[in-house]
């Protein structure tokens, strides 16, 4: 854990004394306070995670939570009422002159509060510097993105085998989660996304009442936590023989995805491993329809910082953690989608989702 926190201070201003993460209540909670903390379970609603340069890790933890806290590497400090946690919090922050905050992950009502606590120090928004840490991940981030990649892996491959004609999205959405958490996922990434139809052609769509019918196109994007961190998946299946266009997305957005994966690696700009991607669907008759980026960071959170897009200049290193996702979209018709987790190395990448794609006909 020192080591940890040493890192995060080398990627934020040098004259900071502290850093502080401050929870909201469920579902507000800051995914840096586990990252800062090391806690592996609770939800530490209204808690302080406060680190600094010397690899120091506090957690200002209500009684609630101490068994959770005593499962982390972090000093904890304990507190029962709310002035407990004034005391405790002043008394520690009382010879800070500089204090951080993630701007990116705290309520208004808690910087305020964090102000209070801090009072003769200035807060600065060390949001960049947290990300940027986060981006790079060490080998206990990486095994618990492997496991939950390879949950969500074994789930999609068996995914032909849950559809049947009539089902209706939730259905599937539900049977999803089930298998994830059955494999020992401790729950989802995100909402599970089973579209049928026309409804593929939404990126972002729900699992609504919509049912399966021959024909259809069936897109799953969906993915689970292991321990706090994320996969994220997407696999898209023909229900019944697809039709000519159906065949030709699905080949063309395969070809996307190879022509990205074989540009990625530590050094490329993700810009390019997204222009690798879009070139290939530009050339073809699904030009402009690829309509979101080729991928994003993936951790902690699904969308972890940085973004293989046009104009976002993301240079890659060894240890990040990305997607790579292209897709097209015919507005009422359908859409297909392609997404693999891979890690970043020095010559490549390493695969971290191995189900299936081939394209596959369900009957």
């Amino acid at each position: 854990m020192r080591e940890r926190v040493k890192w995060i201070f080398s990627n934020c201003p040098s004259d900071l004394d502290a850093i502080v993460i401050m929870n909201g209540e469920e579902p507000l909670l800051d995914v840096a306070f586990p990252y800062v903390t090391g806690t592996r379970a609770g939800l530490f609603e209204g808690c302080l995670g406060v680190i600094t340069p010397d690899g120091r890790s506090i957690i200002i933890t209500s009684a609630l939570e101490e068994t959770s806290a005593r499962g982390s590497r972090a000093e904890v400090l304990t507190y029962r009422t709310a002035q407990d946690r004034k005391d405790i919090a002043t008394d520690l922050m009382k010879g800070f002159r500089k204090v951080g905050f993630n701007g990116q992950g705290i309520v208004h009502n808690n910087f305020l509060e964090v102000q209070r606590l801090a009072a003769n120090a200035e807060l600065v928004d060390a949001s960049k510097g947290l990300e940027a840490a986060r981006l790079i991940k060490d080998r206990e981030e990486v095994e618990r993105v492997r496991k939950a990649c390879h949950i969500a892996s074994r789930v999609a491959d068996e995914i032909p085998s849950v559809l049947r004609e009539g089902m209706k999205e939730y259905e599937a959405a539900a049977e999803l989660e089930y298998r994830m958490t059955k494999r020992g996922a401790s729950g989802t990434a995100f909402s599970t996304n089973a579209s049928f139809g026309a409804s593929s052609a939404e990126p972002h769509h729900g699992a609504e009442d919509i049912s399966l019918n021959e024909g259809d196109t069936a897109l799953f994007d969906f993915g689970c936590k292991v321990e706090g961190y994320c996969s994220d998946i997407t696999r898209t299946f023909f229900f019944g023989e697809p039709r000519d266009w159906q065949k030709r997305m699905y080949q063309v957005v395969t070809e996307a995805q190879q022509a990205a994966l074989r540009v990625i690696r530590a050094g490329v700009n993700g810009k390019d491993v997204d222009a690798a991607a879009r070139a290939v669907i530009d050339a073809s008759e699904f030009k402009d329809l690829m309509v979101h980026s080729t991928g994003h960071g993936l951790g902690l959170s699904v969308h972890d910082g940085g973004r293989l897009a046009p104009n976002y200049d993301f240079p890659l290193k060894a240890g990040m953690v990305v997607t790579v996702e292209p897709g097209v979209y015919i507005r009422g018709k359908g859409g297909v989608r392609i997404e693999d987790d891979v890690l970043i190395t020095e010559d490549g990448y390493d695969m971290l989702t191995d189900a299936d794609k081939g394209m596959r006909v369900v009957r």
